[in-house]
């Protein structure tokens, strides 16, 4: 029978949600009553095991402050079991790339009407004289950058950000501290998977880089939380992101199976270390619950 791992990123309300990431608190909560309603939802770890009805595992990725602050206390009172997959160096109450870049490309108060940007010694013009051109500049930028070493990313962003005289992205935006990951490992409900340590795109990054994203990020939280760490998810975790090195460095790293963000329900054959999910948006309950009954009618 079918399972199906569910994709969450942010509970919040974000109303320049520029990369789809947010689920506001009134539909998150509706989404978790439906979930406790059914009566099928299992630790990850559970969900490739048989079973003659749809099975469903909740996940987050990233590790945002909401995560903890709103999600985690709502799951706990519903006694739903969830994975929380954690970006261990971004943690601290850090803002992630793509949300400064967002904030910076979208600012309607910004002066500039276009922009040179220099990736890997490659000059490019960024118009940005229209709400259109800036969000289309911004998917640009993302594709650009997702595959740069952590460094030369955060160089380039931060570079490029001085230049336009960005703000950063609200308070809210930010990721949990270190406190309050240990104290949601707490629950019994509660898992803590890996996520790197940089939110690093893995394919095509030098081996040793690769290791010391996923060990590294392992070891982080083990000492964070004090608990084993033995699931880990990709970060941009698409097939063509993942490459073939990460899920043998997951498996060595002791972990038991790993989440893609490729879109797909789990059975029997599904490779452990690539297992799909479902990315969930903004849905009403209506479309949340449509959502999970074609899945169920898959099985």
């Amino acid at each position: 029978m079918t399972g199906l791992i569910l994709m969450y990123h942010r509970v919040a309300d974000a109303p320049e949600d520029a990369y789809g990431l947010a689920v506001r608190p009134d539909r998150f909560a509706a989404h978790a009553e439906h979930l406790s309603r059914l009566g099928c939802v299992v630790p990850l770890n559970e969900i490739r095991q048989p079973s003659k009805t749809l099975k469903i595992a909740i996940t987050f990725d990233d590790g945002y402050a909401d995560n903890a602050v709103t999600a985690a206390p709502l799951l706990a009172s519903l006694q739903l079991p969830v994975t929380y997959f954690i970006t261990s160096g971004r943690l601290c109450g850090q803002h992630f790339w793509w949300d400064r870049l967002a904030m910076g490309l979208l600012d309607a108060s910004s002066p500039h009407r276009g922009l040179d940007v220099e990736i890997r010694g490659h000059e490019i013009w960024l118009a940005l004289n229209t709400l259109d051109a800036r969000r289309t500049a911004l998917r640009f930028l993302h594709r650009r950058l997702r595959p740069l070493p952590p460094e030369e990313l955060q160089m380039t962003v931060d570079e490029l950000l001085q230049r336009m005289g960005a703000p950063e992205p609200p308070e809210a935006a930010r990721t949990m501290t270190e406190d309050q990951l240990r104290a949601m490992s707490r629950a019994e409900t509660v898992e803590v998977g890996a996520h790197t340590r940089t939110h690093l795109q893995l394919r095509d990054q030098v081996h040793g880089l690769q290791r010391n994203e996923v060990f590294g990020s392992i070891a982080d939280l083990v000492a964070i939380t004090g608990r084993p760490v033995t699931s880990f998810a990709y970060p941009f975790g698409n097939q063509s992101a993942v490459g073939a090195v990460a899920p043998r460095l997951a498996f060595e790293a002791g972990c038991e199976l790993a989440c893609s963000t490729d879109v797909g329900v789990v059975d029997r054959r599904t490779d452990p270390f690539r297992l799909p999910r479902l990315n969930v948006r903004d849905w009403p309950v209506d479309e949340f619950a449509a959502r999970l009954e074609e899945a169920r009618h898959s099985a």
